[in-house]
């Protein structure tokens, strides 16, 4: 049975060996997958733009204003402009207006979802590789690219089909989709070990793993919390140099216990069969 000090202590072993590769591969997850810096920075662009706009629109209200003599009279030119618009023109600007924004959005959606399957989630279960590797000794950079070289199309497949059930059960409420999130939790770690076995098997593997644990891995989730926290008022950069990594190494070590707990199952089934 294992414990959460035991967990944190091999990971701590594992990061003081692999720290600067350990450091690397979690950064490269961050910034594909949209981490902190990524998101500070695209915070900073929409402000940034925002006011660019905001200041243009400000020298075409003057603009307007100057032309109309005061304020008053630039409000009633306006409301006769729209007053002359047929009902019907209106409503087709609205709509085109609705149509623009609606394929902006859809063809964002899909570029942020194809990237997601094809290239995040690959990432992830290579830099789950490497911490795997981490926790037993040394770990290696170009495990990152490990599925892409490894059945990738199985990859990809099994790690839709476990996000689509994920999200599928979350539509029935948050619970529902957080158990089943903690059910598929070690889906990543099984493909990197066994990039050939069946999607269905993986999942299923995964559910056999972590029966009577998700609890215990959830609160193991959430001792992480005040590190988040700390990253949160750092920018991010203790989130990079240490948070991140240590928590993916703990995730590594558990899957190790729950790996050789389940062996350990099978191997005695086996046993009573014979």
């Amino acid at each position: 049975m294992w414990t959460r000090k035991e967990l944190k202590e091999k990971a701590k072993a594992a990061l003081k060996r692999n720290y600067w590769k350990a450091v690397l591969v979690a950064l490269v997850v961050l910034l594909i997958g949209g981490g902190a810096s990524s998101s500070s920075s695209s915070y900073t662009a929409v402000e940034t733009s925002s006011e660019t706009a905001a200041d243009a629109q400000e020298e075409v209200v003057t603009d307007i204003v100057a032309e109309s003599g005061s304020v008053e009279q630039a409000l009633e030119n306006h409301l006769e402009e729209i007053d002359k618009l047929d009902e019907s023109d209106t409503l087709a600007v609205l709509t085109a207006y609705l149509i623009v924004f609606a394929l902006i959005f859809v063809v964002i959606l899909a570029f942020a979802l194809t990237v997601s399957f094809l290239v995040y989630n690959p990432l992830l279960v290579g830099a789950q590789k490497f911490m795997l590797k981490s926790v037993d000794g040394e770990g290696e950079i170009k495990d990152l690219a490990y599925t892409f070289d490894h059945n990738y199309k199985n990859g990809v497949k099994t790690l839709f089909f476990r996000d689509l059930h994920v999200f599928l059960w979350a539509l029935l409420f948050v619970i529902p989709g957080v158990y089943k999130k903690y059910q598929y939790y070690m889906v990543e770690y099984i493909l990197a070990e066994n990039p050939d076995m069946p999607y269905k098997e993986v999942l299923a593997r995964s559910k056999e793993m972590m029966d009577g644990q998700k609890w215990k891995a959830f609160v193991l989730d959430l001792s992480f919390i005040l590190w988040e926290i700390l990253g949160i008022f750092t920018c991010g950069i203790l989130d990079i140099f240490f948070t991140r990594p240590y928590m993916y190494l703990t995730r590594a070590a558990l899957y190790r216990e729950l790996n050789g707990d389940t062996q350990d199952t099978v191997e005695a089934i086996e046993m009573q069969e014979i």
